[in-house]
């Protein structure tokens, strides 16, 4: 045998107690996953992440539990970094679709009416690190950037306005961008549900924006990250 044949390649299945695996399976197993484990909700899926550190999940938006798609998006990436999540969803959902697409643990977003047709196509994005995408969710999440793009556009926007922003208040936005809601990011942060509201609202009126992703493409437009980087950077400076 081969080393590639040898390798014990796994991946978890996550999808409610009355959806089947029978298609699923057979597509990893095509794929040479020799390792298959099944869960039906949320917190088995981490705990299952958490144990195996398995190359691929693929979950469905049905899988029972009470957080939402981003956050169990966010939880993996934490437990397992290298795990690359296949999601196939009922329908698109309006409120979170760019922070699921944003996600840099996803490798593919189905919808469950074509999923039997396009699953070896997901599976085989994982594999090469690509993104592979429904062609419904492409268009709509083209339709929301162009919606939204004025604020990439609109001479009031610049990077200087980051700069206004505190550390906090950068980072309740940096977490935003991760896909958590509010609940989560006050979990992360030690904080209130409340003091993470106001901190978003001094987010919006710093950047001159309306909503949340609004603001989530303000961030990545004018790479955050980096200037949350420099500023740590300075402020060591300043103290040593």
């Amino acid at each position: 045998m081969t080393t590639q044949q040898n390798q014990m390649r796994e991946a978890v299945i996550a999808l409610s107690p009355v959806q089947s695996t029978v298609q699923i399976t057979k597509e990893l197993n095509m794929a040479g996953y020799n390792r298959i484990d099944r869960v039906d909700y949320q917190e088995a899926l981490i705990q299952a992440v958490q144990a195996r550190k398995p190359q691929v999940i693929i979950v469905t938006s049905e899988l029972p539990g009470r957080k939402s798609m981003s956050e169990i998006f966010a939880e993996v990436a934490t437990v397992s970094p290298n795990t690359k999540i296949i999601f196939v969803s009922k329908s698109i959902p309006e409120d979170s679709i760019l922070n699921l697409y944003l996600a840099g643990n996803l490798s593919a977003w189905l919808l469950s009416e074509r999923s039997d047709r396009t699953l070896s196509l997901a599976i085989e994005a994982a594999e090469a690190g690509q993104l592979f995408m429904d062609f419904m969710i492409n268009k709509a999440i083209r339709n929301l950037i162009n919606e939204k793009q004025s604020v990439l556009t609109n001479s009031n926007a610049n990077f200087g306005n980051l700069e206004l922003l505190t550390e906090r208040e950068a980072e309740v936005l940096k977490y935003l961008c991760d896909g958590l809601n509010y609940k989560s990011v006050a979990q992360k942060l030690f904080i209130s549900e409340s003091t993470v509201k106001t901190h978003i609202n001094n987010v919006f009126t710093k950047l001159k924006v309306n909503d949340r992703t609004q603001a989530v493409l303000y961030a990545l437009k004018h790479d955050l990250e980096s200037l949350m980087r420099a500023t740590m950077n300075n402020h060591k400076q300043s103290v040593i």
